[in-house]
């Protein structure tokens, strides 16, 4: 007996090869369906008797187990019929879903096409250059928009440069460089430079401006950043405190009572941690009057710092600061944050090195960063 093994897509295909391989009185033994592919895929075993004349004397035998030995293959057929119609009534449903995608597809183009064409025909000349400049450098197109749309008088560009400028330096609110005395908190998600930037305004007060100065560590979680506060309070020579609990802050203000300026650093949680900024906001009410400064990485995207300033409202900080300005590609997003906080700035800070790498804030300063980066 000759056996052979096919591996198929339809019993139509293996009916085809049995026949030209094995010949009309092939039977086929068993056929099984396979794992594979989107179609089905059928493995299909045949066989035929070399003795012709076996056949023939055997002619009616043959014949009731060629049935007896096929009729599981209708099963097999069956099965192959309904995974094909399954397939093609899946197909179906994807249909509408991918006429829909295609429909979308060609509206976002579409509107893609008449946003260009808005834009470009916003404003002619020097206008339309200045807001291409401003969404450019990071400042959302809402705000560009309206920021172009405050200027009265066009005349030439540069001329335009420096009005749209002088309308920026206005809306820049920045915090009174007099009132420096006090309690100090500076509070921000992980990363954004807490400890740096209080180590950079420590060394300022202390040896510029010639300030008594008290430095705290709240920064419990991360044990790297209270010892590299440690550090820089022993090179400067000044006081330092380690805080874990309410109480101990207390004592520590205490403590610092004769010092023109404390200085407190906090811990940094990730944005998952919902509860952090209503338990930071309890810690630092303690009766006593604290300005807290809140940092945002201007490394981050716009979305990203309107977050987190949303987010710690509930400290209800008083400025912000932002930092790492030498790693920034645009300062725009600075724009969007001041406007929609409506909060002063205090500091900026451009680098690692302490103490020289930080600045007051200037409106026209932050006006000009915004302007042209």
């Amino acid at each position: 007996m000759q056996i052979k093994r096919y591996e198929v897509r339809s019993t139509q295909e293996a009916l085809t090869k049995i026949k030209n391989d094995l010949g009309d009185d092939a039977v086929i033994l068993s056929t099984k369906r396979l794992k594979g592919g989107k179609l089905p895929l059928l493995e299909v075993t045949a066989a035929r008797d070399e003795d012709e004349k076996k056949i023939s004397i055997h002619e009616a035998s043959e014949k009731q187990k060629s049935e007896i030995t096929i009729r599981p293959d209708f099963d097999a057929i069956r099965g192959e019929l309904q995974d094909m119609k399954s397939l093609i009534l899946d197909l179906r449903k994807e249909e509408p879903m991918r006429s829909e995608l295609r429909q979308l597809k060609d509206y976002l183009v579409n509107f893609a096409d008449v946003l260009g064409t808005w834009e470009k025909n916003l404003y002619p000349g020097a206008p339309s250059k200045i807001y291409y400049r401003l969404v450019a450098n990071g400042v959302s197109r809402e705000r560009a928009y309206k920021l172009v749309n405050t200027i009265d008088t066009i005349d030439s560009f540069d001329t335009t440069v420096k009005l749209l400028e002088d309308t920026i330096t206005k809306t820049i609110p920045v915090t009174n460089k007099k009132k420096r005395k006090g309690i100090i908190a500076f509070v921000g998600p992980t990363g954004v430079g807490k400890t740096t930037t209080l180590a950079k305004l420590a060394a300022h007060y202390s040896m510029s401006e010639k300030l008594g100065v008290g430095l705290i560590s709240a920064d419990t979680y991360r044990i790297a950043a209270a010892e590299q506060l440690k550090t820089y309070a022993r090179i400067m020579g000044l006081p330092i405190k380690v805080v874990s609990e309410k109480e101990e802050f207390r004592k520590a203000l205490n403590l610092f009572s004769d010092k023109d300026l404390v200085l407190v650093d906090t811990p940094g949680k990730s944005r998952s941690d919902t509860g952090y900024t209503e338990k930071l906001r309890d810690f630092l009410n303690v009766g006593v009057p604290v300005e807290t400064n809140l940092l945002l990485s201007v490394t981050t995207s716009r979305e990203n710092m309107l977050d987190t300033s949303s987010r710690f409202g509930v400290v209800n900080y008083d400025n912000i600061i932002f930092t790492k300005l030498d790693e920034a590609t645009g300062f725009g997003s600075m724009y969007d944050v001041i406007d929609h906080v409506g909060k002063p700035v205090s500091y900026l800070t451009n680098g690692q090195n302490v103490p020289s790498d930080i600045e007051e804030a200037n409106p026209h300063r932050i006006a000009k960063l915004i302007m042209y980066q």
